[in-house]
């Protein structure tokens, strides 16, 4: 990641817009009077191809028809968010006038979204927005419909593959951000068992992170957000593995991801989303393979520097007795941590890392950190030693 602003600067500069968040089953249809209070037109529905056979999409579609508004399809066409789509998505945008992004589906729907409504105001190639701070000018009206538990809809965040460097490319701005989000537990139903438990368990690891972070102790509402993200992943993930039909837990894990995004929304991202960051980009590796094991890791090293925060966060999400001690509690946490990755994710087996690469993707993640206006705690020589025993 590359920028002239720290993040912490760049939201500054930015701003936070205000999301609306209607969460209710059917609500992706039922906001059709709030875009034309708002003055939306014409909307560029984008989705991939599974969930454009969903009914409850076409319903939604009619309701905005029945309201009055034009309606324009986009279906992606790669597995993951890729500069190709959102090019294409722009095309579609321009073409038919449209002045509003309705995005239904996952982080990588999302993400695309994102890039096409920065691309619509601010004329330049996907990749000329890389890094921190640099889109200039605000978006046109955003809407994200989740279909997962992904903090993707409440992060200043895009991650897309660059068809033309072959490489991932990551926009960091404030501007990004949906203005709408929409939490519907019919958009849910159909979405396969890995990526509910996937989607959930990245939205974990960003709340705890953002949790610990040093801004944290300065930020308490944002330390809060984190908090109700773990609250609601933690208490209730298990039992939606069990029954991934159920609506409510639906909606509670999913809410869960949410809050998990507005707690990184000036916070940013720690050691294990860098690190997983490194290997998808520098190995192919499907982004968060061994999340699990890297983020067990990475507390267990800080936990000099975090044990109080850690204990405390016990404490509160009841993961053990308020009677035990500062370490033993920072202790009974990680364990939580890594037991529920390893009931709920397969621990993906991680490219043979040598010390050279070891060192290199350390010194990155350290970098990154400090962009993002962190003073690390951890060393890259730690976080080298970290990975060489991973």
């Amino acid at each position: 990641m590359s920028g002239k602003l720290s993040f912490a600067k760049s939201t500054e500069k930015d701003g936070v817009t205000p999301q609306a968040l209607y969460i209710d089953t059917g609500a992706t249809g039922n906001i059709a009077e709030d875009l034309k209070k708002r003055g939306c037109k014409r909307l560029l529905i984008l989705s991939n191809k599974s969930t454009f056979e969903y009914r409850s999409v076409d319903n939604a579609i009619k309701k905005y028809n029945d309201a009055g508004l034009r309606t324009f399809k986009y279906q992606r066409r790669n597995i993951v968010a890729d500069s190709r789509d959102i090019e294409g998505a722009l095309k579609t945008y321009k073409e038919y006038n449209c002045d509003t992004i309705v995005v239904i589906g996952d982080m990588h729907d999302i993400s695309v979204a994102k890039m096409t409504a920065v691309s619509a105001t601010n004329p330049n190639k996907p990749s000329a927005f890389a890094g921190i701070g640099s889109i200039k000018y605000d978006i046109g009206t955003l809407v994200a419909v989740k279909i997962d538990s992904a903090a993707s809809a409440s992060t200043p965040e895009a991650s897309f593959f660059d068809f033309e460097t072959g490489k991932w490319i990551t926009c960091v701005s404030q501007i990004m951000m949906p203005q709408i989000v929409v939490i519907d537990s019919e958009m849910m139903r159909r979405v396969n068992d890995d990526m509910i438990r996937f989607s959930a368990l990245d939205a974990l690891c960003i709340a705890i992170e953002a949790y610990l972070s040093p801004y944290a102790s300065d930020n308490p509402e944002y330390r809060a957000n984190a908090e109700i993200g773990m609250y609601k992943i933690f208490g209730r993930l298990n039992n939606l593995v069990a029954d991934t039909t159920d609506g409510y837990l639906l909606t509670k894990v999913s809410m869960g991801g949410f809050y998990a995004g507005l707690s990184a929304t000036k916070l940013g991202f720690g050691y294990t989303h860098f690190i997983m960051r490194e290997l998808r980009d520098r190995f192919g590796c499907e982004y968060g393979a061994g999340m699990g094991r890297i983020l067990v890791a990475v507390l267990r090293e800080m936990l000099e520097f975090t044990s109080e925060d850690l204990a405390e966060c016990a404490k509160r999400q009841q993961l053990c007795n308020t009677s035990l001690d500062t370490i033993s509690a920072a202790q009974m946490f990680i364990e939580s941590v890594s037991d529920i990755f390893k009931k709920n994710m397969p621990d993906n087996d991680l490219p043979f890392l040598n010390r050279e690469d070891c060192a290199n993707i350390a010194e990155s993640v350290r970098k990154s950190l400090v962009e993002l206006g962190y003073k690390p705690r951890l060393s890259a020589d730690r976080i080298a030693s970290l990975l060489m025993m991973m």
